[in-house]
């Protein structure tokens, strides 16, 4: 299994959704936090897992919603590791996550 690594920017997102949930409800928050780290586990385990990103060509440039919640995981698997580039918004800005993908 390769780990998984957070860059800094997805890392934020995480934390910004985070407070989000925090302020309306803890224990919602609480829920995100467990089904995004679900998420991840999946990811690592199974690498291929969820879906094409649209208009990226690369195949292993991959998105996974995180359950219940309006966001999903956008990752790269890389030669030694699997890189978290985004937790984004279903419905925000599609696409800006872009400039942070590696190819190495």
């Amino acid at each position: 299994m390769k780990p998984v690594k957070i860059i800094a920017p997805a890392e934020a997102e995480f934390q910004e959704a985070m407070s989000w949930y925090r302020d309306r409800d803890a224990r919602v928050a609480e829920r995100f936090a467990a089904e995004a780290k679900r998420t991840l586990e999946l990811i690592q385990e199974f690498p291929r897992i969820g879906g094409r990103v649209p208009e990226i060509d690369d195949p292993h440039v991959r998105r996974m919603p995180i359950h219940t919640f309006p966001y999903h995981i956008v990752f790269v698997e890389l030669e030694k590791h699997i890189e978290v580039v985004a937790f984004a918004h279903n419905r925000r800005r599609p696409g800006y996550f872009v400039k942070r993908l590696r190819r190495a």
